[in-house]
């Protein structure tokens, strides 16, 4: 068990991680998600397309390429392909706070996080994690479950809030998902750099609806 990659996925690594939904507050304030079912539902649709298809896959290319030039136009890709303009300003702030964290942390430098930090024009969060697990040699598969298990939890954290739910009904959720987790890693396996940010249209809509709210308890 690497304890480095424990804590840079912990809940209380400060990132701002608990500031933004990602479109989450639309669909409850809209009525779309109300209750554990709907969160369920939600929760595995959201892991299946923006988690996987954007996060993980860029994970994967990342710990496969270790060229800095294609970092960063993987990078770039992420960077246009994120239409909301609350959601690119929420990966780029989670991005900067987490290199910003690591280098208060005073670790050993790697030569390829310190070019990519220097490099990057976007520092988009999923990118940063990717580099910093492969430059510190992180265990590839951990790397991505723990990623994982940790957006699902945000995830569900925020639904138990916003719905709300009990706590309980939150950790049924959960548990009630860790096959469909396995089931992730092992669809990620066969996508490739075509299949990088292939997204529900649905989401983008939601965060962008989000900016109009009323009212609003997240940032995204």
């Amino acid at each position: 068990m690497n304890f480095l990659l424990l804590q840079i996925n912990d809940a209380l690594f400060p990132i701002g991680n608990y500031t933004h939904s990602f479109g989450l507050e639309s669909y409850v304030q809209l009525g779309k998600i109300k209750n554990k079912y709907e969160a369920r539902d939600y929760l595995k649709a959201y892991l299946h397309t923006q988690v996987l298809y954007t996060d993980l896959l860029a994970i994967k290319l990342i710990i496969e390429s270790h060229c800095l030039e294609e970092i960063l136009e993987i990078e770039s890709i992420i960077a246009a392909a994120s239409v909301a303009r609350q959601i690119r300003s929420a990966i780029q702030k989670l991005g900067a706070r987490f290199i910003k964290t690591i280098d208060a942390m005073k670790l050993k430098e790697s030569a390829l996080f310190q070019s990519y930090t220097q490099a990057s024009v976007h520092h988009i969060y999923a990118v940063a994690y990717g580099v910093f697990c492969t430059s510190y040699q992180l265990n590839d598969e951990e790397c991505i479950k723990q990623y994982l298990y940790a957006q699902a939890s945000h995830t569900l954290t925020n639904c138990v809030k916003l719905i709300p739910l009990a706590q309980s009904d939150g950790q049924e959720i959960l548990a009630s998902l860790h096959e469909e987790l396995h089931i992730l890693y092992q669809e990620l396996k066969n996508l490739t750099k075509q299949d990088l940010c292939n997204n529900a249209i649905a989401s983008e809509i939601k965060a962008m609806q989000h900016q109009y709210l009323p009212t609003r308890l997240y940032m995204s």
